[in-house]
């Protein structure tokens, strides 16, 4: 493949085909990339063995591919770091993800901030999960990648642990 026939997306490092779709909102992906996330999504929506990593599959592929620094940005991909390291480290269940989520935002939190992504979010991408021959392949890759992508991660992962104590420490209401 040639250079000019390819684009490398600027969150994972895919090196795809160039089809020359319109970037993402979040531009912290290249059209071919957002294209193999939106495959993905399809298959968490549409086939209900594949669903219970849906959450998983949303963190790993945010945290890979962050926005920019504004708020909305800063708030999304600290939700979805903070889910991912409680699916890594503490085994929770990725589909009480929402709920993770409603109960991190409870407080309108104003502690997350910007954090320097890591120059290389993680080795595996979307296309190695898309490889999946059957749901249970899909799950252990979902699970590997998402491992992949906390390990990345690693300078922030201290400050993440915090937001989560601060976020959830609080009693359910």
């Amino acid at each position: 493949m040639e250079a000019e026939d390819a684009t490398t997306c600027p969150g994972c490092g895919l090196v795809a085909p160039a089809v020359g779709g319109p970037l993402p909102d979040e531009r912290g992906a290249s059209a071919e990339c957002r294209g193999r996330y939106g495959e993905l999504l399809a298959r968490s929506y549409s086939i209900a063995a594949y669903r219970h990593v849906h959450q998983l599959v949303v963190d790993s592929y945010i945290a890979q591919h962050p926005g920019g620094d504004g708020r909305r940005e800063v708030q999304s991909l600290a939700l979805c770091l903070m889910t991912l390291c409680l699916f890594v480290e503490e085994d929770a269940d990725p589909r009480d993800g929402p709920a993770l989520h409603k109960r991190m935002m409870a407080e309108r939190p104003d502690y997350f901030h910007w954090l320097r992504p890591p120059s290389r979010p993680g080795l595996m991408t979307a296309v190695d999960v898309l490889a999946a021959r059957d749901a249970a392949e899909h799950e252990r890759l979902v699970w590997a990648w998402g491992r992949d992508v906390w390990r990345a991660w690693e300078p922030h992962q201290a400050t993440i642990r915090r937001w989560n104590i601060r976020a959830l420490a609080r009693p359910r209401a």
